[in-house]
């Protein structure tokens, strides 16, 4: 035999071999790569499902503490250097039994940020274990801010929801919403400026929050049912001495604020919209948080499949930029450069569609609903100028003539 003839006789019996192996421990390899695919599955279906309760489930627990106090002194407090805590603007710290309330940077290492300590509110020393948080304001208005108010019961779909009305000689009223697993405390910082131009202000709660009824599958719903609550504050507002109302609303307060314009029968009472960080589109959020983690937009599918699964989703309607038709009117629109919540591109998306109508301000250094944190005197000024405007005589009249009887 030549030696090709060997060489090609061997490689020969090699495949042979092979394919007898093969053969042999197909079913194996079969069953051993369908294990492997269903557990990706189950990984994935287990992880769209934890995410999804983020979106959909109310969620009252405390946060933990995560942050160490490295030093305080009376006007002074050094803590561990975070993204977070480096950040200009004025926070608050929270831990067990009380807060604080932060304001610029004075310096600090690596490791360590020193800022200026503006109020304590409980025990507070080096060591101890404490969150930052974007509310600087905490309690109600008359703690908080010193300014009188009444907890008034407005009646809704589902029951009476608690809100806090802080009286005002204007006959358009502001209505605040807060955000998901939020409290009606992230209103508090608009107050002073309301306050000082005679705005009457409903902070309100709806389904699922402290002291309101709960949804009946106990589940968030994106704003699709929470609207009805909203148009319930402002149905009591109409009927308790509002001629009009401006709506002002954080993250999904946003996102309820857009389905009560796209459908309540009260949506032509309102005289314009304040929006901070709004979620104006779900998928949009959900599109960011996987780009955040590397991941193609793609990957978001199981993740609204779990959400799907949970309650009913028309994602059309939870798709702001998809009605530009409810945002005609004007809107104040502040959105923070560095939000990794929601996406800043889409309230710039709304604010290109329609530049008569929305006025947006980017804020740099800004996270998630940290606008008025980061620069609150712009902001303040901003807010001032738009309510001014709303209320300028030939607005005003234009507004009489256009609405319609009070409900």
């Amino acid at each position: 035999m030549s030696k090709v003839a060997s060489v090609a006789a061997s490689e020969s019996g090699r495949r042979s071999g092979a394919g007898r192996w093969l053969r042999r421990r197909w079913p194996w390899l079969v069953a051993a790569g369908c294990a492997a695919l269903l557990a990706a599955v189950a990984a994935t279906a287990a992880l769209a499902w934890q995410f999804s309760s983020r979106v959909v489930v109310p969620d009252r627990s405390p946060h933990s503490p995560e942050l160490t106090v490295e030093a305080r002194s009376a006007n002074r407090i050094a803590i561990e250097r975070t993204a977070a805590t480096e950040r200009r603007g004025r926070y608050g710290i929270e831990w067990p039994g009380g807060r604080a309330r932060i304001g610029a940077v004075l310096g600090g290492d690596e490791e360590t940020v020193v800022r200026r300590l503006l109020a304590v509110d409980g025990y507070l020393a080096a060591g101890m274990e404490v969150r930052s948080e974007s509310s600087f304001y905490a309690g109600d208005p008359r703690q908080a801010l010193g300014l009188p108010f009444e907890t008034v019961p407005v009646p809704g779909q589902l029951g009476p929801m608690p809100a806090w009305l802080i009286d005002g000689d204007s006959a358009t009223w502001a209505i605040v919403v807060h955000g998901i697993n939020d409290t009606p405390e992230a209103g508090l910082r608009l107050l002073p400026t309301l306050r000082r131009m005679g705005v009457p202000a409903m902070l309100i709660t709806y389904r699922d929050d402290d002291g309101a009824p709960s949804s009946p599958d106990g589940h968030h719903h994106m704003g699709q049912t929470e609207w009805r609550d909203l148009e319930a504050a402002a149905r009591y507002a109409l009927r308790h001495g509002a001629r009009r109302f401006v709506l002002a609303g954080y993250s999904m307060g946003g996102s309820i604020i857009a389905q009560f314009m796209q459908e309540s029968a009260l949506a032509p009472w309102a005289a314009g919209l304040v929006l901070d960080a709004p979620a104006l589109s779900w998928e949009a959020a959900f599109e960011q948080a996987a780009a955040e983690m590397g991941m193609p937009a793609i990957s978001t599918l199981p993740l609204k499949l779990a959400i799907a699964a949970r309650i009913d989703v028309d994602w059309d309607a939870v798709d702001a930029t998809n009605h530009p038709e409810a945002f005609r009117l004007p809107v104040l629109l502040f959105h923070g450069a560095d939000d990794d919540v929601t996406p800043i591109s889409v309230s710039e998306e709304l604010a290109a569609a329609l530049p008569r109508h929305v006025t947006l301000h980017r804020v740099p250094d800004a996270g998630h609903t940290q606008s008025w944190n980061v620069a609150p005197r712009p902001y303040e000024r901003r807010l001032g100028a738009f309510l001014t405007g709303l209320s300028a005589p030939g607005r005003e009249r234009r507004a009489a003539s256009e609405a319609p009887q009070a409900p």
